[in-house]
C-alpha cells in the first residue's frame, strides 16, 4: 500500500499521518530518506518503506498533491507501481 501526502497539507498534516503509521509498529525496511526526480537538486519528497506499506511526502504540495505538484506525484506513484527505486 502506498500512502502519500503533501508536506504543506493544512487539512491532514504529514506529522499526524507519520505518527499514525508509527502506531502500527510495522518493520522498517528502509529508513526515512529524500527522493529526487531526475535533474532536480531539491528533493521531490521523502519516503520510508515498511513491510507492506510505503509512506511518502510530496514536497511543496498541499492536500491535493496531484493538483499542486503533478510531476512529482506522478513520479512517486509511477515508480512505486513499477517497483522502481524511488
Amino acid at each position: 500500500m502506498l500512502h502519500f501526502s503533501g508536506d504543506i497539507d493544512g487539512a491532514v498534516p504529514t506529522i499526524g499521518t507519520y505518527n499514525w503509521i508509527q502506531t502500527m509498529n510495522r518493520t522498517v525496511l528502509e529508513e526515512y530518506r529524500p527522493y529526487f526526480m531526475e535533474g532536480q537538486m531539491e528533493p521531490a519528497g521523502y519516503i520510508e518503506e515498511y513491510d507492506g506499506l510505503t509512506y511518502a511526502t510530496v514536497h511543496g504540495a498541499g492536500h491535493m498533491a496531484p493538483q499542486f505538484k503533478p510531476a512529482e506525484t506522478y513520479h512517486l506513484i509511477f515508480n512505486w507501481v513499477k517497483q522502481n527505486k524511488i
